[in-house]
């Protein structure tokens, strides 16, 4: 269960970071100051003009950078209509930050040349949409305006990440720029060479972009939801040390009752010579045995099932989508974290507890004088 769990919650845990990393935020996102981050508020009032230092700082220090367009458009199919998030994206750069080798595809990305979008499933799905039909999308302009257009379905996307596949569109740049009049970026995100440069290259990016933005970085974005993840842990510490306080218990009531029936054959060996350390000693043997052998099987069944689930995830997608997890960056295919550090510490720990389980029937069976335990 400890191996199991641990396995479970550091998965979900890179889980997070993951979605975030290469669905929404990348490594560093840069956003106007006080820019919603929840539900479909997406406004279009304020722009990123980034200044030559910004720009000259992104392509020296970052791997790659990209601009998105972040807008909630009414889509309209037929009789239907509904309100959804729009990704305007810059095709070229946006897959240099956003890998999209778990995306599923059906039919052809977008061509930006042409007024194509992507829709998620669960767009299509709402508005009865398939690959080729017309879709009439409705905005809000970055002057204040109200602007539509009509648009062609070029492919049905699942990214994978619940916060994109629910209500999500996908609009190609000039497209976007001719829907939303916005000529520059709502967000910034940048890709470095490996996660932890993120805080340090923070400050340095605020310095050279001015006021009126903020930073957030992975670590920053992903806070709130491994700080659950760290709630979850402490409680699956409780449950694994109640099993193993009664485990425990369990074995030292085994050990006293076998301590009790060879009183004959504790006698015998302390009239023979065997001193009380060597009883203690034979005991804590026999459980240390015990605790290796029962550790090792259910470290091997724990681990086993840990190293499956690593490579072939669970599909929760029905589960989250009847739980409403729409808007959590996550995907819902989990896969569990493999350990070989947890389980050698599962190993120990399942050996220590059977050792200290030990300890008080050796000490009653080394306590035994000799004479007595032959006449018992």
């Amino acid at each position: 269960i400890f191996i199991v769990g641990e396995a479970f919650v550091s998965g979900t845990e890179e889980n997070f970071v993951v979605a975030a990393e290469e669905g929404n935020v990348g490594h560093v996102l840069l956003r106007p100051e006080n820019y919603p981050t929840r539900g479909l508020n997406a406004p279009l009032d304020r722009l990123i003009t980034l200044t030559p230092a910004a720009r000259e700082l992104l392509d020296h220090d970052a791997v790659a950078w990209t601009g998105r367009v972040l807008f909630a458009p009414t889509a309209v199919h037929g009789a239907e209509g509904i309100r959804v998030r729009a990704i305007g994206y810059e095709p070229g750069r946006d897959e240099t930050v956003f890998p999209r080798t778990r995306w599923k595809v059906d039919g052809l990305l977008p061509d930006p040349s042409k007024g194509e979008v992507a829709v998620s499933p669960s767009v299509a799905r709402l508005l009865k949409l398939k690959v080729g039909d017309d879709l009439v999308l409705q905005v809000r302009t970055h002057h204040g305006a109200m602007n539509a257009l009509q648009v062609r379905v070029s492919a049905l996307v699942a990214t994978g990440n619940l916060a994109l596949d629910s209500l999500g569109v996908w609009v190609p740049q000039p497209l976007t720029q001719r829907l939303t009049g916005a000529d520059a970026p709502t967000h910034v995100s940048a890709r470095l060479s490996w996660r932890g440069a993120a805080a340090a290259f923070k400050p340095r990016l605020l310095a050279a972009q001015g006021p009126g933005i903020e930073v957030a970085t992975l670590a920053e974005e992903t806070a709130e939801l491994l700080a659950i993840q760290g709630t979850r842990r402490r409680a699956l510490d409780l449950i694994v040390a109640i099993l193993l306080a009664l485990a425990g218990f369990g074995m030292a009531n085994t050990f006293l009752m076998a301590a009790y029936e060879r009183t004959r054959e504790i006698g015998t060996l302390r009239a023979m010579g065997m001193t009380e350390g060597s009883v203690v000693l034979l005991f804590l043997t026999e459980g240390g045995l015990v605790g290796l052998l029962g550790s090792l099987l259910g470290a091997a069944w724990g681990g086993g099932l840990a190293l499956w689930w690593s490579n072939s995830p669970i599909d929760f997608t029905q589960f989250l989508a009847k739980a409403g997890t729409g808007n959590l960056a996550m995907s819902a295919l989990i896969y569990t974290h493999f350990s070989l550090a947890v389980i050698a510490l599962g190993v120990s720990v399942g050996l220590a507890v059977s050792m200290l389980a030990s300890w008080y029937p050796a000490r009653v069976a080394s306590a035994l004088e000799p004479a007595d335990a032959v006449r018992a």
